[in-house]
């Protein structure tokens, strides 16, 4: 029986119980992550500069390869011609191949978002019908949600579908926007109102009624292919409803889940990827008479970069242990906003020490760095924005809470009872969870059920989560380690001032000066020297050549 602290958002009530970490690979697993790394650095990196030039036909070529090897199916049942793993499987493989931008958006698409509709959503029929095609890449697929004025307003959108007279088919009528793979897909999940709710729809690319727009000129995954769908009184047969008619907003949602959480696991290999590059060319960039990976302030640049790596590579392989163990993809709706957030923003951190490091040749166009740095922006945009995706967070934690699904309150109290009472902890990442938990029972207190609607809150809450969930991650993965020390360390001096700040927005007066000294006294602590071990792990890093773990 699973843990309380164990379910979706448990990781507020306590550590885990239990944790999957990249060490803990089986040897299937093992294999799937170095034939994933090993086609994505001898097959697609050599073909990079083909692929920015946007050559739709070599991106199909490429993808049919990656499906040859069976990594377009990992997540489609045997049945179907898929290999019929788990989704720690299939974080490993979007993890492995993330080493160039446009392939990796171009192949997370596809067996991600465009692929696990179906999947879990799909008839008998339609599952016979289109699954083996997307397991090996002969179809490529793309998930069109998007509309000029719904994005991560998501169902706001204004296509719509309505049965035809005789009954046989819908006239889809609208237009998408921003849909990844438009240029090259066969098969597209459309979304559409449908009276007053909304349908998802199985839409061939050769359907009377549907054309793709002009590819958009993007500032990054130039390569990849971004165009608008155009919907004109399109025929979609009624069997190519997806999930039932009016069942599109539960479809776009529960797929959004896992498209968060791959997303995160993407990112994750493009930053151990650039920090390869950065830490090689360190190596053998010389200023001032010797290679600047000795010099102090650019070993504190390599230590940023696998710390946060290292944290967001926790989380990211904890909640795929977490999603593999239950079913369904809402449970830990929650945690993939959380692994969406910090791996995207993560890797903003990492591609922009990565051109510091670089200097001018980093600013200069063609550069390896320069790319990652103009690719890795769009991550914080897609699948929801990750301000979107701080209220999700948030409001999805207090939802449960108030339908009993999650001991919230219990916990506040608690905390709340412990702080009043004079006693504290010493432990770095509890000290966190019940930093969060003192600011989400003094917000309720002060809102109420108001705060699902109060933005500026339910963000400081979201950051207060996401240090706890990175926290706890890490000490399970390698208790006592010098990381684990860092990370603790310095996300606890972050998690003061996110604290702070948001105490003085809940309360003033007499109040907040006893809440303040509340919160001293919680996170009261020794100083800990993190440049000397910062200085450690860098040069680890510089000594192996790149990402040390």
């Amino acid at each position: 029986m699973d843990s309380e602290n164990d379910i979706g958002g448990g990781f507020v009530l306590g550590a885990p119980t239990a944790t999957f970490t990249p060490e803990g690979f089986s040897e299937q697993q093992r294999l799937m992550a170095q034939t994933a790394e090993g086609f994505a650095q001898d097959v697609v990196v050599p073909a990079s500069e083909i692929i920015e030039r946007q050559d739709l036909g070599e991106l199909r070529r490429l993808m049919r390869q990656a499906g040859e090897l069976g990594l377009t199916a990992v997540d489609i049942p045997e049945a179907y011609g898929g290999l019929g793993l788990d989704l720690v499987a299939s974080a490993i493989v979007a993890d492995h191949l993330a080493v160039q931008g446009s392939f990796s958006v171009t192949f997370g698409a596809h067996a991600g978002i465009a692929t696990l509709p179906l999947v879990y959503f799909g008839s008998e029929e339609q599952k016979r019908r289109y699954l083996p095609k997307l397991a090996t890449a002969e179809w490529i697929g793309a998930y069109a949600l998007s509309e000029a004025g719904a994005g991560s307003d998501a169902l706001a959108l204004r296509a719509e579908g309505r049965l035809a007279p005789d009954g046989t088919h819908y006239l889809l009528s609208g237009e998408k926007m921003w849909i990844s793979n438009a240029g090259i897909a066969d098969l597209f999940t459309v979304f559409a109102r449908t009276g007053d709710k909304i349908s998802a729809f199985l839409v061939e690319a050769g359907f009377p009624g549907v054309a793709t727009g002009a590819e958009e000129h993007k500032m990054g995954i130039q390569g990849s292919s971004t165009r608008p769908l155009l919907l004109r009184e399109a025929q979609v047969p009624v069997e190519n409803v997806l999930g039932g008619v009016g069942e599109g907003g539960h479809v776009a949602f529960q797929i959004l889940n896992a498209g968060r959480f791959k997303l995160g696991a993407a990112c994750i290999g493009g930053a151990r990827n650039t920090i390869r590059e950065a830490v090689r060319y360190a190596a053998e960039r010389h200023a001032f008479g010797k290679p600047i990976a000795q010099m102090g302030l650019v070993q504190q640049m390599i230590a940023d970069m696998v710390l946060a790596l290292y944290a967001s590579e926790s989380a990211v392989y904890r909640t795929a242990g977490l999603m593999a163990a239950h079913s369904g993809l809402d449970e830990f709706a929650a945690e993939c906003s959380i692994v969406k957030i910090d791996a995207s923003e993560m890797l903003d951190g990492v591609v922009d020490r990565a051109v510091q490091i670089h200097g001018g040749n980093g600013f200069v166009r063609g550069n390896r760095a320069e790319q990652a740095y103009r690719d890795s922006r769009v991550n914080r945009i897609f699948e929801g924005t990750n301000e979107i995706n701080r209220l999700l967070l948030s409001g999805m934690l207090l939802r449960r809470a108030q339908k009993g699904r999650l001991g919230l309150m219990a916990a506040v109290q608690a905390a709340l009872a412990e702080l009043m009472s004079g006693t504290a902890t010493t432990e770095p990442q509890e000290q966190a969870r019940k930093a969060a938990l003192l600011i989400m029972g003094l917000a309720w207190q002060k809102f109420g059920e108001g705060l699902v609607q109060e933005e500026e809150a339910l963000a400081a809450i979201a950051d207060l989560l996401i240090g706890v969930y990175r926290m706890q991650s890490v000490e399970a993965r390698a208790p006592g380690s010098t990381a684990a020390t860092v990370i603790a360390s310095e996300a606890l001096d972050t998690i003061e001032v996110q604290a702070r700040r948001a105490l003085a927005m809940l309360s003033e007066g007499d109040a907040l000066r006893t809440q303040l000294a509340w919160l001293r006294r919680l996170l009261k602590r020794e100083a800990v020297n993190v440049i000397a071990l910062r200085r450690a792990v860098a040069e680890q890093a510089i000594e192996r050549g790149g990402y040390p773990f």
